[in-house]
């Protein structure tokens, strides 16, 4: 089997505000559904959570999830799968809206032309520089740019990112770091 034609899996970290949970038959929680600043999204619960999380979440508690995501070669569908569940405090939680973000499109047609490599290759290469807990990555729909997949969109700035490698990605985000950090200071001057 070629690379091509295998699954994906990539880790994933994620913050955002508990909706409620898709139960199974028996009313057992089997998926969490989380709201994220691009929408609302379904996440499997690992079996050992299920139990747990059912009796302690209520709706619009403030929530990170990790786990993997898995990217199905065959028909570029996404499923998320979470391994541990945190509540997070206030303070935590506004701490996201400080953060520079990095949207990615995850249709199909990115997905297929390396997206979720780039991604992988980006968070390993944020982590080098140190700014893996001053950025996150965030998924979200079509950016309409299809024929120059893959593509990001860097915040704030509405920067639009393609056909870069990770490296010259971070030194695009820390200008757009800068030019936000300068705007804010003549800002807060005036």
């Amino acid at each position: 089997m070629s690379d091509d034609q295998r699954d994906r899996l990539l880790p994933f970290r994620l913050e955002g505000k508990f909706l409620g949970f898709i139960t199974d038959g028996y009313g057992i929680p089997k998926y969490l559904q989380l709201e994220i600043e691009t929408g609302n999204l379904s996440i499997k619960l690992a079996k050992q959570l299920r139990f747990k999380l059912g009796l302690s979440l209520q709706p619009n508690d403030w929530l990170e999830v990790v786990g993997e995501k898995k990217l199905k070669s065959k028909t570029g569908e996404l499923r998320w799968k979470a391994d541990r569940v945190n509540h997070l405090t206030a303070s935590e939680s506004n701490s996201v809206e400080n953060k520079i973000k990095i949207v990615a499109c995850y249709q199909s047609g990115c997905l297929k032309k390396g997206a979720s490599r780039l991604l992988s290759n980006l968070e390993r290469t944020l982590h080098e520089w140190g700014l893996s807990d001053r950025v996150v990555i965030q998924a979200t729909g079509c950016l309409k740019r299809c024929s120059q997949a893959p593509n990001l969109l860097l915040k704030p700035g509405n920067v639009r990112v393609n056909g870069m490698t990770p490296e010259v990605i971070v030194v695009t985000l820390l200008d757009t770091m800068r030019t936000t950090a300068v705007l804010n200071q003549a800002s807060s001057i005036e």
